[in-house]
């Protein structure tokens, strides 16, 4: 199994991811935290998959429609070529109220193109991440099904119910595709009884056809046009598919327990949502024209912190929930033995300064499109007061350090920006009963101290700790942030120790000689590379940045999907996949790096 093998699919609530060879080998249902219904990406054995293919010798191509998070495979064989089409039905709120559907519908079409291939089928459920086999139950014209709790899951398709071989754990069965001929498939998951039951010789293949206009017409609200068009647009639709569209939020990933390097130690859930991301997230969507989603996520900020406000956790559930108790599912081998498996993050307990400047950011970014009401006023106050009691304390920082807490330069940075940012506020929307002068008295001696001691004369750099002499890549975020300018001497000099120290094969390791208190290593942090572009770019080093931007491209998988990491050496993409992070990134270097681009070519 190799991560560039796969797309995702999903529909805002929930996703899968569909691998070249023709198998999902993970998807949870119905929510994106919710317990896997496939899971042979963690164990091929045990995991479960759903699996439509050609018998005998193929070779395949995989992409997605185009504009679409609709994934395409082409299986080529002596026989023929079929094509197999792969997503979760999407209907506008309008299409919704004409018919009933199923909670989630994942929809499969095999379309002969050439000749007539021999296909077959395997369907292999199981039950909370392997751990428990179905009991299928075969109602013929009504489909196959299995229950777990208040969960039914039904498998239809427009082959004759004769020829699908059925036990209690699994599904076979072997068909014939002509050229011009369509078999469907279709995984209902209903919570409720009776399970609503999606119709497919009639309407199959218009539920597809309305998907693809789904997302055509969702992207053609994208109002950027420039350098890198068709990555932007790939990560935007990548990103819509991590938003839950319920809540607002959005998921760092749709996988658990990935690992950060094969057979290591570092695999981590990340089927949550991390307030970290928050700036860089809205400016991205704000940027791109997608104003309602960075409004949603707005919101849902405000709603899943309010058990928490004023202080914020690091990370929380889509529907709020602050407590993501971590456990090892000890049954599964894990991604190519990569073990422990994961569910839960532990994370959840840590301080981080950062993010109250991180979400202060994300509404000062967003306020000119809409003011912030009342209850955003008193929530920035809160986050704001909250910074100035706690700016002098150690934390875990931005890399969720497990081994100690210390006084990390990144952080004190961003209680800068959030002080900065809600000074401004203030001032632009006219706030009454603001305590501005103690908010400017403490961002000014923020300041201070970084200046002072998160700066080393000695190594002409900012450094990761107060006092210090190491780097870490979140240094690069100073000028991204607007602490300073990314061609002031002092981030220059940052700048370059970080390359010089932290880069390898043109990647970016976002540290190295810090002790984490985690056994094994890790690969290139693939938004530290973008953070890395974007920062050439604005100093002015224009290819350069092109030179790490594209370097970075190289290793998304064929579809342009981002993991968390790179190994430097294979190559290969790490951690968990698809990353939004690693998304957010990609789309900020590549505004920064077309905005100055076409201020060099007016120049010139």
């Amino acid at each position: 199994m190799i991560l560039r093998n796969y797309t995702l699919i999903g529909n805002s609530r929930a996703a899968a991811l569909v691998c070249k060879s023709g198998s999902i080998d993970w998807c949870c249902l119905p929510e994106f935290d919710s317990p896997a219904l496939f899971a042979a990406l963690l164990d091929e054995e045990k995991g479960g998959h759903f699996t439509i293919r050609p018998i005998g010798n193929y070779s395949s191509e995989q992409r997605y429609l185009p504009d679409t998070n609709v994934s395409e495979i082409v299986f080529e064989t002596e026989q023929g070529t079929v094509k197999l089409l792969d997503a979760f039905t999407a209907q506008t709120e309008e299409q919704k109220t004409i018919a009933l559907q199923p909670d989630h519908e994942i929809l499969r079409c095999v379309e002969g193109v050439s000749g007539s291939v021999t296909m077959q089928l395997e369907y292999v459920p199981r039950l909370y991440y392997g751990k428990l086999p179905p009991k299928l139950k075969n109602y013929r014209q009504l489909g196959i099904q299995c229950t777990w709790k208040e969960n039914i899951y039904s498998l239809h398709t427009t082959l004759p119910p004769e020829q699908l071989m059925v036990n209690e754990t699994r599904v076979t069965a072997t068909f014939t595709v002509h050229a011009g001929k369509r078999v469907l498939f279709a995984l209902a998951y209903s919570s409720q009884s009776p399970a609503i039951i999606p119709e497919l010789k009639q309407t199959g293949w218009y539920r597809m056809r309305q998907t693809v206009t789904f997302w055509q017409h969702w992207i053609a609200d994208c109002n950027y046009s420039g350098l890198y068009l068709e990555q932007i647009k790939r990560s935007a639709l990548t990103l819509k598919l991590l938003s839950h569209a319920p809540s607002g939020a959005i998921v760092a990933a749709p996988t658990t327990s990935l690992p950060e390097s094969e057979g290591g130690g570092r695999n981590w859930d990340y089927r949550y949502c991390w307030l970290r991301d928050a700036s860089f997230t809205v400016r991205a969507l704000v940027k791109l024209g997608f104003r309602n989603e960075a409004n949603a996520y707005l919101n849902w900020i405000l709603h899943a912190t309010r058990l928490t406000q004023p202080k914020l956790q690091v990370v929380y559930s889509v529907f709020g929930h602050a407590t993501l108790k971590e456990k090892t599912l000890d049954w599964l081998r894990g991604y190519r033995n990569s073990k422990p498996v994961r569910i839960g993050n532990g994370a959840d307990k840590q301080f981080q300064l950062d993010v109250y400047g991180e979400v202060l950011d994300a509404i000062y970014v967003y306020a000119p499109f809409e003011a912030p009401d009342r209850a955003t006023q008193k929530f920035a106050l809160g986050l704001g007061n909250i910074i100035c009691k706690l700016w002098h304390q150690p934390d875990n920082g931005i890399w969720e350090i497990r081994s100690s807490i210390v006084r990390h330069t990144h952080s004190l940075v961003m209680a800068w920006v959030g002080l900065d940012r809600l000074i401004k506020l203030a001032e632009n929307y006219s706030w009454k009963d603001v305590s501005l002068e103690k908010y400017r008295q403490v961002r000014a001696a923020i300041q201070a101290t970084i200046e002072q001691q998160g700066y080393n004369t000695t190594i002409d750099s900012y450094t990761h700790e107060l006092s210090g002499d190491m780097v870490d890549a979140s240094l690069l975020t100073l000028s991204l942030s607007g602490y300073c300018n990314a061609a002031s001497p002092r981030m220059l000099g940052t700048t370059r120790l970080i390359i010089e120290r932290l880069s390898e094969n043109d990647l970016l390791y976002r540290y190295r000689s810090i002790t984490d208190g985690l056994t094994g290593d890790e690969g290139a942090f693939v938004i530290c590379n973008f953070w890395l572009a974007e920062n050439l770019a604005r100093a002015g080093e224009l290819e350069k940045a092109m030179h790490i931007f594209e370097t970075t491209l190289q290793h998304a998988s064929y579809n342009g999907l981002l993991s968390e990491e790179i190994n430097p050496h294979t190559h290969e993409l790490l951690g968990n996949y698809p990353q939004g992070f690693s998304h957010i990134g990609l789309i900020s270097a590549a505004l920064a790096i077309n905005e100055v681009y076409k201020q060099t070519t007016v120049n010139a």
